[in-house]
């Protein structure tokens, strides 16, 4: 799998004071917290140093990327900096596996963390319990058994049931979190332009109609010179200096306030 990294953030699109200016805070979120939040400050602490030594790209699939989006959920109370800066975090690492998947026509695989929900329901009038969709299969396939001569799988469909969305794909759900908490409308946009220029990328390659299982890097090397100078300035350049630049915010903002991690 091809990498991209080395790139300066502003590479991304992002003025130099978006990154400071990534949370709407005030001058309560700057105090070291009272001891009955210690324990919330503790886990996110920890949690944060977990990303770091679990930010391998062998690591870095939606499985992977979706645990630590539950483990978050379930520390997410305050909105303040630290949850921000931890929200974003994910929300970088996300984007990063999301670019090298595209970088690398990894097709599927992009989809799952961009558009494609996680677990969709399909409740049926009359039935008590509903059925889980499944994932890649249009539902005029997965209940093609329910339509009859006189009423087609589409009309059964419309008049039948109610769909449900139980879980958004991870970056969707992650921008919807981002917005929840106070995130800057500056950093939530350029996440937005990062998603878009995977979506770009992915088009390019799906009209290139590359072979599937093809090598990228070899592909490229088969193109014309212009053609290939065109196709370099599509892929998707991302580094992790936002990632570790959030991860020094939290340090000096949190750990120095003698705050015990165990």
């Amino acid at each position: 799998m091809q990498v991209f990294e080395g790139e300066a953030a502003i590479y991304r699109g992002m003025d130099t004071d978006v990154l400071n200016r990534l949370s709407t805070e005030n001058r309560c979120d700057i105090v070291v917290p009272h001891s009955h939040d210690s324990d919330r400050i503790n886990r996110l602490i920890r949690y944060n140093k977990e990303l770091e030594k679990q930010m391998d790209l062998i690591h870095l699939n939606e499985s992977f990327l979706e645990s630590k989006l539950e483990e978050l959920e379930s520390i997410l109370s305050a909105s303040d900096s630290i949850e921000r800066y931890s929200l974003s975090r994910l929300t970088e690492l996300t984007l990063f596996c999301a670019g090298n998947y595209a970088n690398n026509n990894y097709i599927t695989e992009v989809g799952n963390l961009m558009i494609n929900p996680r677990l969709i329901l399909v409740h049926i009038k009359g039935e008590q319990f509903p059925v889980k969709k499944e994932r890649y299969t249009p539902l005029s396939i997965q209940f093609e058994n329910r339509g009859t001569e006189n009423c087609s799988v589409f009309d059964w469909l419309k008049f039948n049931t109610i769909i449900e969305t139980v879980k958004e794909p991870i970056l969707t759900h992650l921008l919807n979190l981002l917005e929840k908490t106070g995130c800057s409308r500056e950093y939530i946009d350029s996440v937005k332009k990062q998603m878009n220029m995977i979506v770009e990328l992915l088009s390019y390659l799906s009209m290139a109609r590359i072979p599937k299982g093809t090598n990228i890097e070899d592909w490229k090397s088969s193109l014309e010179k212009n053609d290939r100078r065109m196709m370099e300035d599509l892929f998707y350049r991302f580094d992790t200096t936002v990632f570790f630049d959030l991860g020094e915010k939290i340090s000096r903002r949190y750990e120095i306030g003698h705050i015990h991690v165990s």
